[in-house]
């Protein structure tokens, strides 16, 4: 009361991201990242809500997409599954908000279908049945464009999703899909000559089918009055001017698409990647081992490239830390990854370049880490910079 405090973020979003595809976050365990989330004022929690290894929002129309989509047999002949309710996303949605955090869904397509296609097989090229994916990396087995039905699909499950996440964006994925089967498939050939869609530069007549795909679920979502984000990949082929680009593949997709006029969201892999290793020494060995990102490494990240001119870098709108959980399967192994990077994350996105000191943050680390205890967040303790 005795005075007054004049401050603002840097960037208006600023993200985390949580992967319960992989391996399943429970109810409660996603409150508490909420929680410590708002500590930092992270204001954006992105969703993976689908991927090639579960399907985890209940849609009733589509029963199968949790019955048969949620649960994989893994290794060992044992099963692995969990979902969420739509009662328990609209709790989820409501406990963030109270936080002033806004959650944004993700249906990841028309890659990263596996668990769709599990369900419902003529989602697929061939149509043929399938299993969910047990193990990582990216699926030659997609769904098909050259089907009405796939259209029909997602138009339903956005029926029922859209109204339960408020915020005015909808995250549809549109990364690492293979074109292999839309080469090979006769529908997919067929929709590609009556649409016109034929190789122009660098991009194969595959790839703006991929655009077409993009553009008619952009149509889909903006009759329900939300805006698109996708990875960098949907760049390939052509983009309509309203999608906003989360730039993932390091930089060069969101320069490329700041300097087209796009909105950006920078995620570079090469320093938000929260599920990289955190040193190469003193680690657990949690993660991704391929790639090490020190916490100075991401306080240090500045997310408008200096490549960008004024006028170009208004159109980087915000900054995301994104845990995938291929390699962590408890939650004290996932909190383990983003804590305290979360807490250099929040520096990144509130503060100006000029303003950083990693000396000075590392200063006042030593407090928040007092927190970490009372709060019995399992944070990495022993911080390295190699």
């Amino acid at each position: 009361q005795c005075c007054d405090i004049q401050d603002a973020p840097r960037f208006g979003y600023r993200g985390f991201h949580l992967d319960p595809c992989r391996h399943f976050i429970s109810v409660e365990n996603v409150k508490k990242q909420l929680d410590l989330m708002s500590m930092f004022k992270v204001n954006t929690m992105h969703f993976h809500l689908t991927e090639d290894q579960g399907w985890r929002i209940e849609i009733k129309k589509y029963p199968k997409l949790t019955s048969v989509g949620s649960i994989r047999t893994e290794g060992d002949g044992s099963f692995y599954g969990g979902f969420y309710t739509q009662e328990q996303i609209k709790e989820i949605v409501d406990y963030a908000a109270k936080r002033y955090i806004t959650v944004i869904p993700e249906i990841d397509l028309p890659g990263h279908m596996m668990a769709a296609i599990s369900a419902y097989p003529y989602l697929s090229c061939k149509g043929e049945q399938w299993s969910l994916r047990t193990v990582w990396g990216v699926e030659d087995i997609v769904m098909c464009p050259g089907k009405e039905d796939m259209f029909r699909f997602l138009d339903d499950i956005f029926s029922e999703i859209v109204p339960l996440f408020p915020g005015k964006y909808f995250h549809i994925g549109g990364d690492e899909c293979p074109k292999t089967s839309w080469k090979n498939c006769p529908a997919c050939q067929k929709r590609i000559q009556t649409e016109g869609l034929q190789a122009e530069g660098k991009h194969s007549a595959e790839e703006r089918l991929q655009s077409y795909v993009i553009k008619r679920i952009e149509k889909m979502l903006e009759k329900r009055g939300r805006k698109i984000i996708g990875w960098d990949e949907i760049l390939e082929g052509g983009l309509s001017e309203n999608a906003t680009v989360m730039s993932w593949r390091g930089e060069k997709g969101g320069i490329h698409a700041a300097k087209a006029g796009y909105d950006v969201i920078m995620s570079p892999n090469i320093y938000m990647y929260f599920n990289c290793l955190q040193s190469k020494v003193n680690e657990k060995k949690i993660g991704n081992p391929n790639r090490v990102i020190t916490l100075e490494k991401v306080y240090n990240y500045h997310p408008v490239p200096e490549v960008l001119s004024a006028d170009e870098a208004k159109h980087i709108k915000g900054v995301q830390a994104n845990l995938w959980t291929e390699y962590m399967s408890a939650l004290d192994e996932m909190e383990y990854m983003l804590y305290p990077r979360v807490a250099a994350l929040s520096e990144v996105a509130w503060s100006k370049k000029e303003n950083k000191d990693y000396g000075r943050f590392c200063t006042r680390l030593e407090s928040i880490r007092r927190h970490y205890d009372v709060l019995g967040v399992n944070y990495c303790k022993k911080i390295s910079n190699e």
